[in-house]
């Protein structure tokens, strides 16, 4: 690809925005504004797909909470919970990796101070939230920290950063087919999967989705997917969905339940690449761009409905902790700028010098390591690769 695709928003944010290749015509323009020549253009399928991925992953929470709490929760939301169970989080992570090539043109340092403020300082503070409500006896537990609560996402982001980083001289395809084989293999190392426990080795099953996610983004900024790609993988999401609600769990196939997800998730990208801008989607777009904060503070909000509020279970109860909860997130997002520190570390003078002192501090030992990495015969993440800027 000869003409680069660029976003210009953080990925803690879930603002996207990139800038097409010129000679991009037909479907693809109808799914973004129209944006003077020069100008980047945003892709509103992105922001469609992270926040209908954050709805569905609030109502699966509000679903087991519901179960948890009131002893029921409505028939048609468990079993549309449980068929949509395998693709809630891919999506989030295959959306997260799109970005990975606009974040890996700041120098090293920099890159992994962002990383620090946007995804490891929200992941410890959120953590720490849940421990009133969940149970200070979770707080001395090094693996629920890690992998024991819904943070785990923030924690996995800024694995995968920081592999990207380490990783960038070779193509991201290369890292999402290593997670397949890795992930498969841990059977034969004597390491069973289970993602019931806190354990971290469905950091692994998931790094296939945000390596892809990179490795794709090439290919889903020239324009939508073609039909003959879409309409299989749409088929072969339907029955593992129809699946996943029959056994009430997530297919654990070794390498088909990686591949099979991952065609789903192309799929619904071919989709909503397709979609107008409806007035309707709109406040879905919205949430999807801001979608760090409804992602850290619905659980906590549906955790308080659930524990401390004594209606019967039911679908008028589930609808109504549902309008809540999604009260509750837009209003975090609007009094973000009064509350960003909630959401990243704030980036006062101090921070600044704080993050200037890591970059200096790392970045020889980051340049070291990628040089040492083996080139891929192209650039990374389909690109040319940036000039390494020196301070």
């Amino acid at each position: 690809m000869t003409s680069s695709t660029s976003s210009t928003a953080s990925p803690a944010t879930g603002t996207r925005v990139l800038s097409s290749p010129a000679t991009a015509t037909g479907p693809a323009r109808a799914t973004s504004a129209a944006a003077p020549t020069g100008e980047p253009t945003r892709e509103h399928w992105m922001d469609l797909l992270r926040g209908t991925a954050i709805l569905l992953v609030i109502a699966h929470h509000l679903r087991l909470v519901q179960q948890i709490w009131d002893g029921g929760t409505p028939w048609a939301m468990v079993e549309l919970s449980e068929a949509l169970a395998p693709f809630r989080m891919p999506a989030l992570l295959f959306a997260s990796g799109l970005l990975l090539a606009r974040s890996l043109r700041r120098p090293p340092g920099r890159f992994l101070a962002g990383k620090l403020r946007g995804l490891l300082w929200p992941w410890l503070l959120w953590s720490a939230v849940m421990l009133p409500i969940l149970g200070w006896g979770h707080a001395d537990e090094p693996l629920w920290w890690l992998n024991g609560m819904y943070t785990w996402f923030l924690a996995a982001l800024f694995c995968y950063y920081v592999i990207g980083l380490v990783t960038r001289r070779i193509h991201p395809g290369w890292i999402a087919l290593a997670s397949v084989v890795v992930w498969t293999a841990l059977p034969l190392l004597g390491a069973a999967h289970d993602w019931l426990g806190p354990r971290p080795d469905k950091f692994i099953f998931y790094a296939v989705f945000f390596f892809a996610g990179a490795a794709l983004r090439p290919l889903l900024a020239r324009g939508p997917l073609p039909w003959p790609v879409v309409v299989p993988a749409l088929a072969v999401a339907a029955g593992w969905a129809a699946y996943a609600s029959k056994i009430d769990a997530e297919p654990r196939v070794p390498v088909l339940a990686q591949l099979v997800i991952l065609l789903a998730v192309i799929g619904a990208v071919g989709v909503l690449q397709r979609l107008p801008r409806l007035l309707a989607l709109r406040p879905v777009e919205w949430l999807g761009r801001n979608s760090v904060v409804p992602y850290l503070v619905h659980l906590p909000v549906i955790e308080l409905l659930g524990r401390h509020s004594d209606l019967p279970a039911g679908p008028g109860t589930f609808a109504l902790y549902y309008a809540v909860t999604i009260g509750v997130c837009v209003l975090a997002v609007l009094l973000r700028p009064v509350t960003g520190f909630l959401y990243a570390f704030p980036a006062r003078k101090a921070a600044a010098a704080a993050g200037e002192a890591v970059s200096q501090a790392v970045e020889p030992f980051v340049d070291r390591a990628v040089d040492a990495m083996p080139a891929a015969g192209a650039a990374p993440v389909g690109e040319a690769a940036p000039a390494r800027t020196r301070r």
